[in-house]
């Protein structure tokens, strides 16, 4: 008996060592295939910017269409893999049903015009306004459920409803999803197995619809890890509901018809506030993105301080007693993070322990808790948002210095009757928060240094200084953004990308028609500003 036993333990040690394995090399060979499809995804883009033939624009546009679903179905091997190896972890925040809705309804809006069908929601009013929850997961379960009603649903609509269920105590519900399609349905012999991995039912009819057959086995997963449930109903040829029901606390129990009609009223006046007193110091190397932060800053009555180094940042800092630092990452010598490193150093309690807000165009998913795990106090993307701005502004300037006012929203943005070649003037004009007069500042700037830096990096790449050539490209791409030269930030973007992943061959093939770009914009800027100078005098 104990020769049996001892078998079976070997058994199950063996098949949960292979598990283990199984789960191992999918993580790795997921993350190794995911830096060629980078690369294949980011040229394919490249190519459809280049101007090519019809023909290769539409070969391109395969391609990036065939790796984008590649890159979906590597994320989804990585979630298994996570969640049966025991890696897969719930991080619970607050959050407001009204957001997950319009970020849902905004996602699914571009497959369900592409298919000529209409998606809805329909939530019940009486909905708690905030609950506490993943709220990362229930976006991605409800999502993924969307998308697939909308694969095999070819008229009709797709109908996303959410109620709810009292839990035992007032602080829980049940939160009830109901994904509802006029699609193909699932016959009832295959009613058990469509959250079978890897399975993808009624073959013969769906073998041209796209998918690893992982999405809902996932959504299972995921659901039963927050304690849910995930069931589904179908008549066949006549469309199928998928049932979601996860357990929330509840944080607001104000009526989720009351939050938005306070949404609507919010409307026509908006929350702003001062920091007079308040002192800051910005520090970017692009003397372009140094204007567009302390013009953002000077809405707040914030007089910045500003410097073009990681070194002359710390030197201040040293000399100064900051209330807020927003530092960009990726500079010359000394980079943010080495700067930050030398910030907290200094011999003084209070000026090493200055707030820095790390300002960066790096806003791929994750990378926000990457920056604060290495120190950083908060973070903020390039182009910089407005209204992401004034949230690092309110969450870290000392609340002394800050005097909040409400306003009507009764001013609206400048106009410009300005056309400039290369350039979309009205998302460059928004970029300056709609005030035409920095706006024109910020292109003189852009046109002042801008030959320096169109000869600096064509030298760069002359020299094979590949290190450097890709800080400048970098820098181009966030002030391209910000004046809103779209070609150009495509352009400095894939030039950034080559040279991060080692493409020094693209750079050398392609270099000239970026330079000749920023130098025909430069040329483009000049003449609407000397039409502009014309009709003033």
């Amino acid at each position: 008996m104990s020769s049996k036993n001892d078998d079976l333990l070997k058994k199950i040690e063996e098949l949960t060592e292979a598990n283990r394995s199984k789960n191992a090399f999918i993580a790795n060979i997921s993350h190794e295939i995911r830096t060629p499809m980078n690369a294949i995804s980011g040229f394919a883009e490249l190519l459809l910017q280049l101007d090519a033939s019809d023909e290769v624009n539409e070969y391109a546009g395969e391609i990036k269409s065939a790796s984008i679903n590649l890159l979906a179905i590597i994320n989804d091997l990585l979630d298994i893999s996570k969640i049966e190896s025991g890696r897969m972890e719930l991080v619970p925040v607050p959050y407001y049903l009204h957001y997950l809705f319009t970020d849902i309804e905004s996602v699914m809006s571009i497959p369900t015009k592409k298919k000529g069908i209409e998606f809805r929601i329909n939530a019940n009013p009486e909905l708690p306004s905030q609950l506490y929850g993943d709220i990362v997961r229930i976006r991605q379960i409800l999502t993924n459920i969307c998308n697939n009603a909308v694969k095999f649903t070819n008229e009709g609509y797709v109908e996303l409803s959410a109620t709810f269920i009292d839990g035992e105590d007032a602080d829980s519900i049940m939160l009830e999803f109901r994904i509802r399609d006029t699609g193909i349905g699932i016959r009832k012999d295959d009613l058990d197995l469509i959250f079978d991995k890897f399975r993808q039912v009624d073959m013969r009819l769906n073998r041209n619809v796209e998918g690893s057959g992982l999405g809902l086995s996932i959504c299972k997963q995921l659901t039963s890890l927050m304690n849910g449930t995930l069931t589904v109903e179908s008549v066949y040829g006549e469309g199928t509901t998928f049932i979601v029901r996860i357990p929330q606390k509840v944080l607001d129990r104000n009526k989720l018809s009351n939050y938005l009609v306070h949404q609507k009223l919010e409307e026509k006046k908006h929350s702003v506030f001062y920091a007079p007193s308040a002192r800051v110091l910005v520090v970017d190397d692009n003397p372009v993105n140094l204007k567009i932060l302390r013009g953002l800053l000077l809405h707040y009555e914030i007089d910045a301080d500003t410097t073009l180094s990681g070194e002359e940042a710390v030197q201040k800092c040293s000399e100064n007693a900051y209330d807020l630092v927003l530092m960009d990452h990726m500079m010359p010598g000394m980079n943010g993070e080495e700067a930050l490193g030398a910030i907290r150093k200094i011999d003084d309690p209070e000026k090493c322990a200055v707030p820095v807000i790390v300002v960066t165009a790096n806003a791929i998913r994750g990378m926000r808790d990457e920056f604060l795990r290495k120190g950083f106090t908060d973070y903020l993307s390039k182009p910089v948002e407005t209204q992401k701005l004034e949230q690092v502004l309110k969450d870290n300037l000392p609340s002394n210095l800050v005097l909040a006012l409400e306003e009507d929203e009764s001013e609206q943005q400048d106009e410009l009757d300005i056309e400039i070649k290369g350039i979309d003037v009205d998302a460059g004009l928004a970029k300056s928060d709609g005030n035409a007069k920095d706006y024109i500042e910020i292109l003189e700037i852009f046109t002042e240094y801008g030959p320096a830096k169109a000869k600096e990096i064509e030298s760069f790449a002359e020299a094979k200084d590949y290190e450097n050539y890709v800080i400048a490209v970098h820098s181009l791409k966030s002030v391209a953004a910000n004046i809103g030269a779209h070609q150009l930030f495509t352009m400095a973007k894939l030039h950034e990308f080559a040279g991060k992943s080692g493409n020094t061959g693209f750079i050398d093939a392609n270099r000239r028609k970026l330079v000749s770009l920023y130098e025909d914009i430069i040329t483009s800027i000049n003449e609407a500003l000397e039409g502009i100078d014309k009709e003033q005098d």
